[in-house]
């Protein structure tokens, strides 16, 4: 074979893996689309869900087995509204929501569902030598990546074997390199996961974290696993590291920053008497009558009086036969024929200081590109809800001081 026939084979090899990679990537955008979409209506699913086990637990005493099924239906319901919001995110449609997190309970979290859904001879076993550290970061995300690399593991072990999770701190002294780059100077928690599998040899040890790249079979893995975990990791200002030796097993070390002032990973949620409450009118608009029903069932619990409407027309002559008895309207974004943004212009015709929360199963940040509250609005509200968190909407915006809108 010729210099030139061999330049031409390579350059059309290059050619196929480029097309192979934008099929891959045009596929894998529709199914973000598909993913979005489905995420957006299961969401107004778990809003009754959510909303009416917590709204049920009210009812109930404390110590009784009712209230237990309650709670464990508001978990589950908390648990799926996690999972949407992951499949948000995929799709793109939603930005990571950073708050304190324990990386241990997130690893012990990905953990439970790995049990459920590996082989059962892969043995999962954990050693968390760090003690709880709070994090700033997304839990949804974290749980992912933690899976991710737990499937992976799993699937270099296909006889079986044993993965670790285990945990540590790790300090920094501004002169540690992960896969050549720089760890600045401060304190990590150590996240490592570690398994007895096949090994991944040397020579493609720098390419496993770039998108599409998969030594699995055609149909068996899209190679967006470990760049995925790759990019949450970075967006959450850690490092990652792999050692791996063919025949004994891999490990992949994560490193994410401990925060610099100290945060409750887990906030205590209120008690029934630190819940807000009032006693003013909301107006509710919403075509969809589970959220509608909801949201008046809620609110009137917490003392207000509620007017309900399916339509935005309906909500337009509702305020408009008695606009100084409203004190605030409740929107759906979305809804056939006039939107919750164009009904609100046409309330605020009529009531120019009436103050405004957009509900919406979809998130803030693809609401407004800034990740503010949409024009017009005091407050935004997202679906899936839980009970203390309407509450403390509500009573915040009827509390602030009048807007110019």
């Amino acid at each position: 074979m010729t210099s030139l026939e061999s330049q031409i084979e390579e350059l059309t090899a290059r050619l196929r893996q480029a097309e192979e990679q934008l099929a891959q990537a045009q596929k894998m955008e529709a199914i973000g689309r598909l993913t979005g979409g489905i995420a957006h209506d299961f969401n107004n699913l778990l809003t009754g869900i959510l909303g009416y086990s917590s709204l049920l637990k009210t009812f109930l005493p404390e110590n009784g087995k009712g209230y237990e099924a309650a709670a464990y239906i508001e978990r589950s319901a908390r648990r799926a509204s996690e999972l949407t919001r992951q499949l948000l995110a995929y799709s793109r449609r939603e930005a990571p929501t950073f708050r304190p997190v324990d990386l241990q309970k997130v690893t012990v979290e990905a953990i439970e569902i790995l049990s459920r859904s590996v082989n059962k001879n892969v043995e999962i076993h954990t050693d968390f030598q760090a003690p709880p550290k709070p994090m700033s970061g997304d839990a949804g995300a974290l749980v992912q990546a933690m899976l991710n690399l737990g499937v992976n593991a799993a699937d270099a072990m296909p006889d079986g074997g044993h993965l670790t999770f285990s945990t540590s701190l790790f300090v920094s002294d501004g002169d540690v390199y992960f896969n050549d780059v720089l760890v600045p100077e401060g304190l990590y928690v150590s996240t490592c996961v570690s398994d007895t599998g096949i090994g991944i040899p040397e020579e493609i040890r720098d390419e496993v974290f770039a998108p599409f790249f998969t030594t699995k079979a055609p149909g068996e893995g899209t190679g967006l696993g470990l760049s995925m975990v790759y990019s949450c990791v970075r967006t959450h200002g850690g490092f990652v590291r792999l050692v791996s030796s063919v025949g004994v097993g891999t490990t992949f070390q994560i490193l994410l920053p401990v925060m610099e002032e100290s945060g409750d990973a887990d906030e205590p949620r209120a008690t029934e008497a630190e819940i807000p409450r009032g006693n003013e009118t909301v107006l509710i608009i919403d075509d969809e009558e589970i959220p509608l029903n909801l949201l008046c069932d809620v609110l009137r619990s917490l003392g207000y009086t509620t007017l309900p409407a399916s339509s935005g027309e309906e909500g337009i002559e509702i305020l408009r036969y008695a606009p100084e008895k409203v004190d605030l309207v409740i929107v759906d974004r979305i809804m056939p024929g006039m939107n919750g943004i164009e009904t609100l212009a046409r309330l605020r015709a009529i009531s120019p200081t009436l103050r405004a929360i957009l509900c919406s199963g979809t998130s803030k940040a693809e609401e407004t590109p800034s990740g503010g509250v949409p024009d017009g609005f005091d407050d935004f509200l997202q679906k899936p809800y839980e009970r203390e968190t309407l509450a403390r909407k509500v009573r915040s915006v009827l509390d602030a001081k009048p807007s110019k809108y």
